[in-house]
């Protein structure tokens, strides 16, 4: 059983740079999972995304949304957030600071300024705001024994196949 975050760790975990897992409930009323990044800021999360995705059109909708948030190496540990979206016009300033985040100062500069982001994304961006209504965080590293968490760490330095 993993080990409950206690409400400062949660914050703590939502304000770091983790790929989360958004969930929107379809036209069909099956749940709809899309990988996206995200920016943790007083209290509520901010997704950007292009505004005739599927993500927009699903909370349009129904505002309904619930997200997954990990550490992408084991032992793992995370945050699942349910709440609801709202979706607004792009904000410049979320936009670059979440590609800054992500990719860092030069990449994110470039990702914001030149072609690339046209390229890659296609239409015009929205930032959808999500105001959590329920959180939960758990971790397994507590229960990983020191030497686990020592071969853990030497694994993600080694080739694949050891």
């Amino acid at each position: 059983m993993p080990h409950a975050l206690t409400d400062s760790q949660v914050e703590r975990f939502l304000h770091g740079r983790h790929v989360c897992v958004l969930t929107t409930i379809g036209a069909s009323g099956m749940p709809v999972q899309t990988p996206v990044w995200y920016l943790y800021r007083d209290g509520r999360l901010y997704v950007r995304t292009n505004s005739l995705s599927a993500k927009v059109r699903n909370i349009r909708r129904d505002s309904r949304v619930s997200l997954c948030v990990q550490d992408e190496h084991p032992p793992y540990r995370g945050v699942t957030v349910t709440g609801r979206a709202e979706v607004l016009a792009d904000e410049p300033a979320i936009s670059a600071e979440m590609s800054r985040n992500y990719l860092g100062a030069i990449a994110g500069f470039f990702y914001m300024r030149l072609r690339t982001r046209a390229q890659i994304e296609g239409d015009p961006d929205t930032i959808l705001v999500i105001v959590p209504n329920g959180k939960r965080g758990w971790d397994y590293r507590p229960q990983t024994p020191f030497v686990g968490r020592l071969w853990l760490a030497i694994k993600r330095v080694l080739p694949p196949w050891l």
